[in-house]
């Protein structure tokens, strides 16, 4: 069971009020991403079926947009992002004592 909304669920639903009222306003870069959000891994864009070796379990995976601004597409890069900074922190007091005490 689905717990979470997501970007594209609230473009499914409202992008389509939303651009009929605004669209003709909007960068044609912003039409295109949201489209693109919309649809991403879902069966418009295609995807395949894997099957398990060893019980014939089927999963189908949809493809995705692999737009810049998905947060679906880009949710690996932003994780694997995050770990190197985290990684390149500095560890104990940031400023010598004293510099910031009131």
């Amino acid at each position: 069971m689905k717990n979470s909304l997501e970007v594209a669920d609230v473009f499914r639903t409202f992008g389509p009020a939303y651009r009929k009222a605004y669209g003709h306003q909007m960068p044609l870069r912003h039409l295109r991403t949201m489209r693109a959000v919309e649809i991403c891994r879902t069966a418009e864009l295609g995807g395949h079926v894997d099957e398990c070796d060893n019980c014939g379990y089927l999963r189908i995976s949809y493809n995705s947009c692999r737009n810049r601004h998905c947060p679906k597409c880009q949710s690996l890069k932003k994780e694997r992002w995050l770990e190197a900074v985290e990684e390149g922190l500095i560890t104990g007091p940031l400023f010598p004592p004293g510099v910031y005490s009131s």
